[in-house]
């Protein structure tokens, strides 16, 4: 039976241990949280709910503090897991949600990349413990990991695939153009690379328009991607979703057809963001030979990535350099000095936790001044 080690069971990491609960596929599941007693308590519910479909799981619940890497190397060695997934972060993007509309409105605007330190510290100590650990499982990082698995890529410790983002987008596109042409969903063969930015673009505040992207549509074999207003697909897709984080189940969902697709060389095509370090999101194979990207013979590997870097200056991050300095857009960085105080034009993968711990601090200061 395969071992897999889960880190994070928030709101993500709940859904995906519902959902593997319930599943068919053989798997140990071990599950940490720097709460154990959260991580108890979620195994608990989900095994409890599993009984219900004649399931029943071996989940294991345990301590994990990402912040002490040594411990979790040794966890990591003492487990073997076949694959290791991150749902950890050290502040969720989302909380701004919160604030009175016109703040957000503001902070929005700034971009979710804006939150790069506060989304890069956790997988990135969980990956140096892979590393140092010496066990070489795959590494499914479901952080913003169009921009942090770029990040570890650049320092040696790109994880193998992410999830969500393309893979939001992907299936409602295909989803969105099944309702208009009238065909099964099953008869739709897309191809489509486009970073996080199209996922929030429709749906958050102050976003900006306007990011490349490259789009194919075949039907039942016949490329039909003319017929298509492939910038109203893309736009209209994403809104076939629920406002607020409904979404997260279609990320856990995501998550799993990785895992499966991997340990179980199903030999998957699919879309992913993040495969082995590179930025944004690209159509991809599956299988235990890990992630391939997979693109038409018109477009190059390189093209795609320059769309994908292209974009990711709108969702806040201008470049990621060779040492994995990451350096925020201009309009990135003047939002977050002005709205919360957050001076910080660039940083290092060494300064992301001291970053992360400023920004949000920051941010309670301005949760103190309006939601008291």
């Amino acid at each position: 039976m395969e071992k897999v080690l889960i880190v994070g069971v928030g709101d993500l990491g709940g859904h995906i241990l519902e959902f593997l609960a319930r599943g068919d596929y053989p798997l140990q599941v071990f599950v940490g949280d720097v709460n154990e007693e959260r991580a108890r308590l979620t195994c608990n519910n989900a095994v409890i709910g599993a009984a219900h479909h004649g399931k029943h799981p071996d989940f294991h619940s345990m301590k994990i503090n990402l912040l002490d890497v040594a411990g979790t190397t040794e966890i990591i060695r003492k487990l073997q897991p076949a694959a290791v997934i991150n749902c950890s972060v050290m502040h969720t993007w989302h909380l701004i949600r919160k604030l009175p509309k016109d703040i957000y409105a503001r902070i929005s605007s700034a971009a979710l990349g804006a939150w790069l330190p506060c989304q890069l510290t956790l997988p990135m100590n969980l990956a140096r413990a892979i590393k140092d650990s010496g066990v070489k499982p795959y590494f499914i990082n479901t952080a913003l990991s169009c921009l942090t698995n770029p990040v570890l890529g650049k320092i040696g410790l790109a994880p193998t695939i992410g999830i969500g983002n393309v893979d939001l987008i992907a299936p409602a596109v295909t989803t969105y153009i099944s309702r208009q042409a009238n065909v099964p969903r099953q008869s739709i063969d897309l191809y489509l690379v486009c970073h996080h930015q199209h996922w929030v673009y429709p749906r958050e505040a102050g976003y900006k328009p306007g990011a490349p992207y490259w789009m194919k549509i075949v039907i039942d074999g016949q490329d039909v991607t003319k017929r298509f207003d492939t910038d109203k697909v893309m736009y209209d897709a994403v809104k076939l979703y629920p406002p607020g984080i409904d979404f997260t189940t279609v990320s856990a969902s995501s998550t799993i057809k990785n895992l499966y697709a991997l340990i179980f060389d199903l030999n998957t095509r699919t879309h992913s963001p993040g495969p082995n370090g590179l930025p944004g999101g690209y159509p991809v194979r599956l299988s235990a030979k890990g992630a391939e990207v997979v693109l038409p013979p018109e477009l190059s590997l390189e093209e795609a990535i320059r769309i994908n870097e292209k974009a990711g200056a709108l969702d806040g991050v201008a470049e990621i350099k060779e040492d994995g300095t990451v350096v925020f857009a201009d309009y990135t960085y003047e939002i977050m000095k002005e709205m919360l105080g957050f001076d910080c034009k660039s940083f290092t993968p060494a300064e992301s936790e001291a970053r992360a711990r400023e920004l949000m601090a920051c941010y309670k200061k301005v949760t103190d001044k309006y939601l008291k």
